[in-house]
C-alpha cells in the first residue's frame, strides 16, 4: 500500500547563506482528513445527482486517484539553479 510523503524538505543555497527547512506534511495531510470528513454530505449529494447522467463512476473515483497523485509525489525532487543561487524541494 502506497502512503503518500510525510515531510518536505526545502533547502536554499546561495552565496552568502544555506537555509534548510523540514516541514510537516502528516499534519496536512489530517487537515486535509478533517475537510473531507466536512465535506462527505455534499459528497453524497453530487454522487446521487450524478448517478443518473452517467457521471457515478468518475466522482467516485476522484478520491482514489486523487490519493494515488498525493503518493506519487513520495521521492520527487525539485531543483532550480539560477546564477549563484539554488533551490531544492524533497518530498520524503
Amino acid at each position: 500500500m502506497s502512503i503518500p510523503p510525510c515531510l518536505l524538505h526545502i533547502r536554499v543555497h546561495n552565496e552568502d547563506h544555506h537555509f534548510g527547512i523540514w516541514l510537516p506534511l502528516f499534519l496536512a495531510w489530517l487537515l486535509l482528513a478533517i475537510m473531507v470528513l466536512a465535506f462527505l454530505p455534499l459528497f453524497l449529494i453530487l454522487l446521487i445527482i450524478a448517478l443518473p447522467f452517467g457521471w457515478g463512476e468518475f466522482v467516485l473515483l476522484v478520491g482514489p486517484r486523487f490519493y494515488n497523485i498525493l503518493c506519487a509525489l513520495k521521492g520527487l525532487e525539485l531543483d532550480v539553479d539560477k546564477t549563484g543561487e539554488k533551490v531544492e524541494i524533497l518530498f520524503v
